[in-house]
């Protein structure tokens, strides 16, 4: 067989994994999403901390920069606003490079490019591969004397004060390391290169363009012409700049684990280095919205479906453990896809760079 022929064959098993995936996991998103809030407000321990007031939150800018922000509410009212925002995501996530169901069209009958490729399609796929590689790189350490550790809450600490805190994490620390970290010095950054250019005329147009590196660096690079993710793909459309600063807000995000967030050791700094690098990767290509929800999958996602589990038992205990099971072998076919797919073209580009050199020799 043909070194195209095989990228064909695995590229078409990948396709249809991906299908499979996407859709199986888009309704246990959708149950963990509406299991979590009718937990917190129909159980008797839900409600209890639901009751509890909280007078200020704490806003992080820059990695280092902590606000405090008055609210005076209660942490019920707090819950159902970042569900709001996880699902504001969702919706976007769902609309996102033509929409979700165009996706599941398109890799049905033709060619797709990843780079284009809807992020609620693709989201499973980058989730599950690196929640495995994280277990695999968890397993290596421990080999090697190199402890992850786990994240430590004071004894008696309800399950659902847990659940608050994990989904509040996404939203802090996505603003933190990813929106203002790499999404303002890009939005100065574009300011600059195009400080002649006529769609920057006059400062409201300069503060939308700035407000949009934020909200989603590729749309603000290709508004102006710059090249980008949709139209260029990963390697050429994430820019030397957008690259140093992912894996400076990569190597931050790892370190902050270990020093900040009790109960992690120094073997968390690795693989939260890989998430800091791929939640860089999925802000710059799509937007403030997808490493939101990489980052709500590792969070919520997990807790909500256990939290069902151990409430309701039943269909609910068979779909968490299903979840699980699901996404550990499905990532680890990703790698193993993802592996073939990279070597096989790095062949064929090595096949065609010497027969151009041969061509030239004669």
């Amino acid at each position: 067989m043909s070194s195209n022929k095989r990228l064909q064959a695995v590229q078409n098993i990948g396709k249809a994994l991906a299908l499979i995936l996407a859709v199986f996991s888009t309704l246990s998103y959708i149950i963990s999403m509406t299991i979590a809030p009718i937990l917190f407000f129909s159980t008797t321990d839900g409600l209890t901390v639901a009751a509890r007031q909280i007078h200020q939150i704490p806003i992080d800018v820059f990695m280092v920069i902590t606000i405090p922000v008055p609210v005076g509410v209660n942490l019920g009212v707090l819950f159902a606003g970042i569900w709001a925002f996880f699902a504001a995501c969702f919706i976007f996530a769902w609309l996102s490079r033509g929409g979700f169901v165009k996706a599941v069209r398109d890799v049905l009958s033709k060619s797709v490019s990843v780079a284009k490729m809807n992020f609620l399609f693709i989201m499973p796929l980058i989730a599950c591969g690196l929640l495995y590689a994280t277990v695999l790189i968890d397993e290596f350490q421990a080999t090697q004397g190199v402890q992850t550790g786990s994240l430590n809450f004071p004894p008696a600490t309800s399950p659902y004060l847990i659940l608050l805190e994990l989904a509040f994490a996404p939203l802090r620390e996505e603003f933190a390391f990813r929106i203002t970290s790499i999404g303002i010095p890009l939005g100065i950054a574009l300011l600059f290169l195009f400080r002649s250019d006529p769609k920057l005329a006059g400062p409201l147009n300069k503060a939308k363009l700035f407000l949009l590196a934020m909200l989603s660096p590729d749309r603000a690079k290709l508004k102006l012409g710059y090249r980008n993710v949709s139209t260029d793909g990963f390697w050429r459309g994430i820019s030397p700049l957008e690259w140093a600063l992912i894996l400076v807000t990569g190597f931050a995000f790892g370190t902050a684990h270990l020093l900040f967030a009790g109960g992690w050791e120094v073997g968390k700094v690795t693989t939260a280095f890989m998430a800091g690098v791929v939640f860089g990767v999925v802000y710059v290509a799509y937007g403030a919205y997808a490493p939101i929800l990489l980052h709500w999958f590792f969070n919520y996602y997990f807790t909500a479906l256990d939290m069902g589990a151990s409430t309701y038992g039943g269909v609910f205990q068979t779909l968490s453990n299903l979840s699980e099971v699901t996404a550990l072998a499905v990532g680890q076919v990703v790698l193993v896809v993802f592996l073939l797919v990279t070597a096989l073209k790095v062949s064929d580009s090595l096949t065609l760079r010497a027969a151009g050199m041969g061509g030239s020799s004669s």
